[in-house]
């Protein structure tokens, strides 16, 4: 199931949320506490439409949230538990054939993320999902001088 996420099921996420997101998300964040983190994405996401929460027997599983960067141009949110892999198929043909056509037509002309390098099981899910490597690993990106990546998918606007 895909709902509007609530804080309550972001925080879930994120106190269960797989080692290898956790060392992404700390990277960027003025926090390595897990409780912290899980109480700072709460309270910036969960007011937020274009945050979703995907479960299973009621059991929140993965957050993803679509976040407007500027005009046209759309920065992705995910993070999962270890069970994601239960859920994952569905979520990324939702993704897939839903989601991001709704977000081309409406006239959003570029689909971003960034992921901290080295992490290939989500590199290769963010290809999945339909978006392209962009840059070498960045340098310095993290704040204990992790290296990111940039992935997108781009519509031509001219």
């Amino acid at each position: 199931m895909i709902e509007r996420a609530t804080a309550d099921d972001i925080r879930h996420v994120a106190m269960n949320m797989r080692a290898r997101d956790f060392e992404e998300f700390t990277a960027t964040a003025p926090t390595d506490s897990r409780r912290h983190l899980a109480d700072m994405l709460a309270h910036r996401y969960s007011s937020r439409d274009d945050v979703l929460c995907g479960s299973l027997d009621g059991e929140p599983i993965c957050i993803g949230g679509t976040i407007e960067a500027w005009p046209g141009v759309i920065s992705l949110l995910f993070f999962a538990t270890d069970d994601f892999p239960k859920i994952g198929r569905p979520i990324t043909r939702f993704i897939r054939r839903e989601l991001f056509p709704r977000y081309l037509e409406a006239g959003i002309h570029r689909i971003q993320a960034i992921s901290l390098d080295g992490y290939s099981e989500v590199h290769d899910w963010l290809r999945a999902i339909g978006l392209a490597q962009e840059t070498e690993p960045m340098l310095g990106y993290g704040k204990r001088g992790e290296a990111f990546v940039q992935f997108a998918k781009v519509k031509y606007v001219r």
